[in-house]
């Protein structure tokens, strides 16, 4: 038995006790992006189709599946099994509920060759799963030529430095946008679109004082919708998620809060609160939050602007317009905040976790040679285009999709075209096409129009993401830590504690934990340059 198997038989015994305690604190935090995406082919790329034994090769793979994704076999899936004389048992669980569905698989001790979507740090500490690093090198060139050093330590474990997933690969920058309601611009009378922070604050206080949305009732209108967090690069707090890492001027990694911009932040955004002009509902919708609750308020026609997907400028749009065909809402630049900082972060290039679990441990080589072929030039296009003459045709040597698969990403998903519960590359030529529905710009429809703009309305503001690094000291103590963060930030933007009182709580939980996760954090970022 391996080391990996005799830990993980370990973590069982002590699992079995308490289970149903793991299982009820466990938070759920697969989720499906909305948006798809690109990436370059690496110089090394190899075009050989990988080659399986005679008998094929068979394993399990358990992941966490959302709409529009279908459960059901695709032809595009099919066609790759087929490829690879490959037998794949898809166990889907709905994303809802998936972390409560991974304790549970692995209190039980039969685990599937492979799992999706669950999180790393604890399937590494459970000894659930499998380094890929020699496997990556001695079988997986296609796969290594698809990323570069940046885009492997942003998958690598930071407390052991090795790789334990296959990703999901999406080079498309493009993927949120502020987004402001153009018609309610012009209902309060305001000609330009904002830039400044005081341009901004006057936009808002105007749509909260004039009835922007033209119902009558001037007290439901929400100046800026959504959580705080998306404001944060307005003041130069570049964060990437609502754990609030960055990477300081000075290289260190570290948080949001240890940074001199976060206390003028915390006093704008309180400002903002009491004066009406942020979402009251901001601890509970917002991108970082519930986008799915945040998209239902932009349609409900009560939000003038906010900051998530670019395709909901579309989407929102088509529902306005049903009711009023001079509904906009359109992609602008980010906001500018007091110093004139701006920012929104880019695309992760890579996503998802695919890991080998030690189930799959004797077939580990045989699935590395499968997703190699996966990530080659042929299983690029199929994954990107699907099958030649059903979803794409060439032309001057070039896929482009077919009619119905080219008219929405919904339309190419349920065909298994950017299937992304499964790692791959999704091109950007072929995210472009979807966007464009087949059509060039000039034949968009304006709610597209709207959604192709938005997503490079803010180019020049972009900045890179920065991974949480799951070091001993955030393991250990993030389920303590990031919701009390979490809730003193909230508390202070409401005004149920000062500024002062929440650098002072926060000070407290240094020597708890907060100052281990700094510390080690940083450690870890700098081995990693």
């Amino acid at each position: 038995m391996s080391y990996t198997k005799m830990r993980f038989a370990k973590r069982l015994a002590c699992m079995a006790t308490g289970i149903t305690l793991s299982a009820t604190l466990l938070v759920g935090c697969s989720q499906g992006n909305k948006t798809e995406d690109t990436s370059n082919k690496g110089d090394n790329q190899t075009t050989e189709s990988t080659e399986q034994s005679s008998e094929g090769l068979s394993f399990s793979y358990m992941g966490s599946i959302w709409d529009p994704f279908p459960q059901t076999m695709t032809p595009v899936m099919q066609a790759l099994l087929d490829r690879t004389n490959t037998s794949i048992d898809f166990q889907w669980h709905p994303s809802a509920n998936y972390e409560e569905k991974v304790t549970v698989t692995l209190a039980s001790g039969k685990l599937p060759d492979m799992i999706y979507g669950a999180n790393l740090a604890t399937l590494i500490d459970q000894g659930a799963i499998i380094p890929l690093d020699e496997l990556l090198e001695e079988h997986g060139q296609n796969i290594l030529a698809q990323l570069t050093e940046s885009d492997l330590n942003m998958i690598r474990n930071a407390q052991d430095g090795h790789i334990y997933n296959i990703p999901f690969v999406l080079d498309f920058p493009g993927q949120y946008a502020m987004q402001l309601r153009l018609d309610w611009l012009d209902r309060v009378g305001i000609d330009e679109v904002p830039e400044t922070w005081d341009e901004w604050k006057a936009v808002w206080t105007a749509f909260k004082e004039q009835d922007a949305n033209g119902d009558g009732d001037a007290t439901n209108d929400i100046p800026y919708a959504g959580d705080v967090y998306s404001l944060m690069p307005a003041f130069g707090l570049k964060i990437t998620n609502k754990n609030c890492f960055l990477v300081d001027e000075n290289g260190n990694y570290t948080m949001a809060y240890e940074l001199p911009q976060f206390r003028t932040f915390l006093e704008e955004v309180r400002a903002m609160y009491k004066e009406g002009l942020l979402d009251k509902e901001f601890s509970t919708r917002g991108t970082l939050v519930n986008n799915v609750e945040l998209e239902k308020a932009f349609q409900a026609n009560i939000v003038g602007s906010g900051m998530t997907w670019a395709a909901n400028t579309k989407t929102t749009t088509e529902v306005l317009c049903e009711i009023d065909p001079t509904a906009t809402l359109a992609g602008v630049k980010p906001v500018q905040g007091p110093n004139g900082d701006s920012g929104l972060v880019r695309r992760n290039k890579v996503g998802g976790s695919a890991a080998i679990t030690i189930a799959g441990e004797e077939k580990a080589e045989e699935i590395i040679k499968f997703f190699d072929y996966v990530f080659s030039d042929e299983g690029i296009e199929l994954m990107s285009y699907g099958v030649e003459g059903e979803h794409h045709e060439k032309v001057n040597g070039e896929p482009v999709l077919k009619a119905p698969y080219n008219e929405n990403f919904n339309s190419a998903r349920e065909n298994g075209i950017n299937f992304t519960p499964f790692p791959h590359v999704f091109t950007g030529d072929s995210y472009m096409q979807l966007t464009l529905g087949g059509k060039t710009y000039e034949e968009l429809d304006e709610p597209t129009k709207i959604f192709y703009d938005a997503l490079y309305v803010g180019e020049d503001s972009f900045f890179d993401p920065v991974p949480t690094l799951s070091t001993e000291a955030f393991i250990a103590n993030q389920a303590t830590i990031m919701p009390k963060l979490e809730s003193l930030l909230a508390e202070c933007v409401i005004g149920a504690i000062s500024v002062d009182q929440f650098f002072t709580e926060y000070e407290k939980l240094k020597p708890i934990g907060l100052q281990d996760i700094l510390d080690q954090g940083n450690e870890a970022y700098q081995n990693m340059q």
